[in-house]
């Protein structure tokens, strides 16, 4: 069967005339990449972008080496008072002085479940100088209390608490505050009862 004439004129045609979009087309091949300008304007946005995260990055990483001290601090208090209910004998807890770094904890007979001291630093993960540990007790508040330490009795109770160093709390009470070495929010645990009770704070209430 023969192709009628006609139709072999019009294939002819389509075929031989060229695309309406072929210069558009080869055209885009130049337009792949990226301008000088463009490349500068993004560099630019991308340093202002992190000029502003980077500040609160580093507040949210002091925030948690904070509260991971703290937490320990605290853990440390329970597990002195328990121990002393436990044994039925004093047990001393002492804190290192703001100058020891990584912070430290001795207990005074050892504890069954931790030994005499301890470092505070998270398990290794927070690193020298990135936090400070101090206490309200830097003077000797008692004969047989050591400074920066807390005595619970066989019975969990204080031996002595030292005095507030907050002026709007007038009752004795033992503070333990964890702050960044470079400025920022603190954290504290704080003994406020002769019978051991116990609590944390931040901010101002650490004072």
């Amino acid at each position: 069967m023969k192709t009628p004439p006609i139709l072999l004129k019009l294939l002819h045609n389509s075929a031989a005339k060229p695309s309406p979009n072929f210069n558009k087309t080869a055209s885009r091949k130049d337009d792949g990449g990226f301008t000088l300008l463009e490349v500068l304007v993004i560099a630019l946005i991308i340093g202002i972008l992190s000029s502003i995260a980077a500040p609160s990055w580093e507040v949210f990483i002091n925030r948690q080496r904070v509260r991971t001290v703290n937490d320990r601090v605290l853990q440390s208090l329970r597990l002195a008072q328990s121990e002393a209910r436990r044994t039925k004998r004093d047990i001393t807890i002492t804190f290192s002085a703001p100058s020891v770094d990584p912070p430290t904890v001795t207990f005074n007979p050892p504890v069954a479940t931790g030994g005499s001291t301890q470092t505070l630093n998270g398990g290794g993960e927070i690193k020298r100088g990135t936090i400070v540990l101090s206490t309200n007790a830097a003077t000797p508040v008692d004969t047989g209390v050591p400074v920066h330490s807390i005595v619970f009795d066989y019975q969990g109770n204080v031996k002595k608490l030292p005095p507030s160093t907050n002026p709007t709390i007038t009752n004795a009470r033992f503070v333990v505050t964890v702050a960044p070495s470079r400025g920022g929010a603190k954290q504290c645990a704080i003994v406020e009862t002769i019978i051991g009770g116990m609590r944390t704070a931040e901010g101002t209430q650490c004072n």
